[in-house]
């Protein structure tokens, strides 16, 4: 029977009975940098590869960011905010927040300038363990969410002393520490039953995260052009198919020109492609942006340009 002013609350607690412990989900060793509330909307979905290398190959807003190896990291868990009255009551205002540090791999210039540009954006995450765990949390019982992050820092670079390298640095701050605790999940890619296919998040993302290229058009005439693509280090690229190619007139915006075909000539990262005819004009060349092309994990971020006078 109800009472008058009667509360009623619904509180949920676990049972504490062990379960056989299977081992520690491993060490941090990446981090994947998502939009913000990102979810996926299942557990078959979060252990599936094809979930991970679409997002990042997703457009950019959308894309997933898989930060560099972490060479050192250094947890630091803040103290439970507590208030105390003037009698000597102790009231929780808040758990205490986790904030982690990081040293990365060493890296190119070039990647350290690129790393950088995240502090642009807004970002929750994913991480990665050395034993190929991937960890985030789920509000629901069924999605699984990205690990909230009050905010993440690409700190500058520490400096080569004789005895260790220079690193690239980052910070970050959860949200809610439940979230490691009350609500994560913690996904074996590997040996799940719902696993539709094994793979190594710590071998798969980092191989397959988007790498810029630099494209050059080196000829161009009424039904062919030429153009060279290499990495920022160099390395020549051989992977390109017409699909990937964006090639257009007069203005960088401008309508793309059919092409009929590409081929990689006798030497590496250089082609020739055909095209239907052409005049006179300023001819513009780049990859098109992800997820658009058909080789997935290349982009151009820099347009090449020709002056081409044709009879």
């Amino acid at each position: 029977m109800a009472l008058f002013n009667e509360t009623s609350s619904s509180t949920v607690l676990g049972n504490t009975g062990l379960q056989n412990y299977t081992g520690t989900v491993g060490k941090w060793k990446h981090i994947v940098l998502v939009p913000k509330d990102t979810e996926i909307a299942t557990r078959v979905l979060a252990l599936t590869q094809a979930t991970w290398t679409a997002g990042q190959n997703a457009a950019v807003g959308s894309r997933w960011y898989i930060l560099p190896l972490i060479f050192n990291g250094t947890p630091e868990q803040e103290e439970t905010v507590k208030e105390t009255s003037d009698f000597g009551y102790e009231s929780i205002v808040r758990d205490g927040k986790l904030v982690y540090k990081i040293d990365f791999e060493e890296i190119s210039v070039y990647n350290k300038t690129q790393l950088c540009k995240l502090n642009n954006g807004s970002f929750d995450g994913f991480v990665i363990t050395d034993k190929d765990f991937i960890l985030g949390f789920t509000s629901n019982g069924t999605k699984v969410n990205a690990i909230q992050f009050d905010y993440t820092r690409v700190l500058p670079e520490t400096q080569n002393t004789g005895a260790t390298n220079a690193r690239v640095q980052f910070e970050l701050r959860t949200t809610d520490i439940r979230q490691f605790n009350e609500m994560q999940v913690a996904l074996d890619c590997i040996n799940d039953s719902q696993v539709p296919s094994a793979w190594y998040p710590s071998i798969v993302l980092p191989a397959s995260a988007v790498r810029d290229l630099v494209v050059e058009l080196t000829t161009l005439t009424a039904t062919a052009f030429g153009f060279k693509l290499r990495g920022y280090d160099g390395v020549a690229y051989s992977a390109a198919v017409k699909e990937d190619i964006y090639l257009r007139k007069t203005t960088e915006s401008g309508t793309i020109i059919s092409i009929t075909s590409i081929v990689e000539t006798s030497v590496k990262g250089t082609y020739t492609g055909v095209i239907g005819t052409q005049t006179t004009g300023t001819f513009y060349l780049s990859l098109l942006d992800q997820p658009t092309p058909t080789t997935k994990g290349v982009e151009t971020p820099v347009v090449s340009s020709y002056v081409a006078t044709i009879p």
